[in-house]
């Protein structure tokens, strides 16, 4: 038996494909970001959409979100570097008609907004600067870029062990964490001026009631905070556990 001291898996360009592309073969993609709480996301950032936008998911998984964003009406392309999860999302928005389709690392495209979901917090440091220059490469002039991640997350409660290699490393492959402050110094590097950014808990029972598609009958009311997040008002709710970060390319 190997009793030496778990050592943190080094992650590497191959091994993060390949992690991703194995998922693609599991049910944990159930537990995706999109699928659990899209909904609420797109209710948080309708009010910066339109219907005549051109959408970004960049990062867009399976297309879950993409899936929510056509069914609400919104026309959305997708980036995805995996490929295994590219075909499996071309399949199943191969229907919509606001589906724009996927575009890859040399597309010269340009769109009004830009979503990266639970996406910065996986990118190797060696891939940082290349990929933010990138995202904001594809958006217009005045375009927006609204980014979620983890709130100030534990890395390291968040850590899985295997036993076979003896090594240490994050269940969902995050490699940094953000506050408020730490991801809108970086973005602002790349020439992005945050609007505002939210510290919310994104739960569709917190955000569904009230809505005009996916709510109930109509006899419970949207939160009351939902009004501030609409005019740009920063907004702490909840756990807390999601940071929303709104921004304008300058």
């Amino acid at each position: 038996m190997n009793e030496s001291k778990p050592q943190k898996l080094k992650w590497t360009p191959e091994l993060v494909q390949k992690f991703w592309d194995g998922l693609t073969h599991t049910r944990l993609l159930e537990l995706g970001f999109s699928r659990q709480v899209g909904k609420s996301l797109i209710i948080v950032i309708e009010h910066l959409l339109k219907k005549d936008s051109r959408i970004l998911d960049f990062g867009a998984g399976d297309g879950d979100l993409i899936d929510l964003l056509c069914e609400r009406g919104y026309t959305t392309a997708a980036f995805e570097d995996s490929k295994e999860r590219q075909e499996l999302l071309k399949n199943k928005l191969s229907g919509h008609i606001k589906f724009l389709g996927a575009i890859d690392k040399y597309s010269v495209n340009s769109f009004d907004v830009i979503i990266m979901a639970e996406v910065i917090e996986h990118i190797l440091d060696e891939d940082l600067e290349q990929t933010l220059e990138k995202v904001v490469s594809l958006l217009d002039p005045e375009g927006i870029l609204i980014i979620t991640t983890p709130n100030n997350e534990d890395l390291e409660l968040s850590m899985t062990y295997c036993p076979v290699s003896n090594q240490l490393f994050h269940r969902w492959q995050h490699v940094r964490s953000f506050t408020e402050q730490s991801l809108s110094d970086l973005l602002s590097e790349y020439g992005i001026e945050k609007i505002t950014t939210h510290c919310l808990e994104l739960n569709d029972s917190i955000f569904l009631p009230g809505d005009r598609m996916w709510g109930d009958d109509g006899n419970q009311k949207p939160p009351s905070f939902l009004n501030e997040i609409r005019q740009n008002i920063s907004v702490k709710a909840g756990s807390e556990q999601n940071l929303i970060f709104i921004g304008r390319k300058i």
